[in-house]
């Protein structure tokens, strides 16, 4: 009877330690879409009270209307939108390559350039950029989609997760498909890449995520409001005079909704794909 008490009574703390740590990420993000239907004097007034995550009684839906009337919200989405699918494309490729062949293939090479790219993901990204921007600049490709997006289609911890993938998948696989005459890069497309549909999920939600939310990279490469993303324009609505918290918190709900919508639909693949890279690890 003590153990079963215990056991019931250690369940229930790990329950509430769960439900403790999801609302630390829950919490912000209905703070986030209480707010934007609240107008700006009660935000300010909530703020630093239980009250923020109170709905209101009266929700206005007019800082929604300012943004996509005033602020021209679906300009910059569009712009998002196209760098974002861009550099998924790119990134779920290119970074399955590499890991293909760091993973699967044998070369004298191979655990230096294994050990290179694992030092490269501990690199921050501020300490290369101006470099990147360089040679962008260079190739004359600023203040373009493909000036977004190429040069972050590299990313080293992708390439390891591609890698952890690869090494896993049984040698006779690759064997067979020799034998039978298919090359190295036949064996890429027609048969390593179709059984690595969970982690290609799971690399193009994390790159879609971070092309989605950058805003140090487009801040340096664009030049006007053509090519400008919806971080950029999120940052243009607070100024030294006044900050329009209704209109940023509208702006930011808006652009959070499709981050938690690709979740929902690949969230299946995307812990698949974690559970493997865990038992394999």
């Amino acid at each position: 009877m003590r153990s079963l008490v215990k056991k019931t009574t250690t369940e229930i703390v790990y329950y509430i330690l769960y439900i403790l740590i999801a609302l630390v990420f829950i919490l912000p993000v209905f703070y986030m879409f209480i707010s934007s239907v609240k107008d700006d004097m009660q935000i300010v007034a909530d703020m630093s009270t239980i009250k923020a995550f109170v709905p209101t009684l009266r929700p206005s839906w007019e800082h929604y209307a300012e943004i996509i009337g005033k602020v021209r919200f679906f300009t910059f989405f569009k712009n998002s939108v196209v760098v974002a699918v861009m550099n998924v494309a790119l990134v779920t490729i290119i970074n399955a390559m590499a890991g293909y062949v760091l993973g699967m293939l044998s070369f004298k090479e191979k655990n230096f350039l294994l050990a290179l790219v694992i030092a490269l993901a501990i690199i921050p990204t501020e300490s290369v950029i101006i470099n990147r921007f360089m040679i962008v600049n260079k190739m004359h490709l600023l203040n373009s989609y493909i000036g977004l997006a190429l040069p972050t289609a590299g990313y080293p911890m992708h390439i390891f997760l591609y890698y952890n993938h690869f090494k896993g998948m049984p040698q006779e696989l690759i064997d067979a498909a020799i034998v039978d005459g298919e090359s190295y890069n036949g064996i890429f497309w027609k048969i390593m890449l179709p059984l690595s549909k969970p982690i290609m999920a799971t690399v193009a939600i994390m790159s879609f995520v971070r092309s989605w939310g950058d805003l140090l990279w487009p801040t340096l490469v664009t030049r006007d409001e053509t090519y400008r993303t919806l971080p950029l324009a999120l940052r243009a609505l607070s100024t030294d005079v006044h900050i329009f918290w209704g209109q940023i918190f509208a702006f930011a709900a808006l652009m959070t909704l499709p981050v938690l919508i690709i979740f929902i639909i690949f969230q299946k693949q995307f812990i698949e794909s974690l559970a493997m890279t865990g038992i394999k690890g």
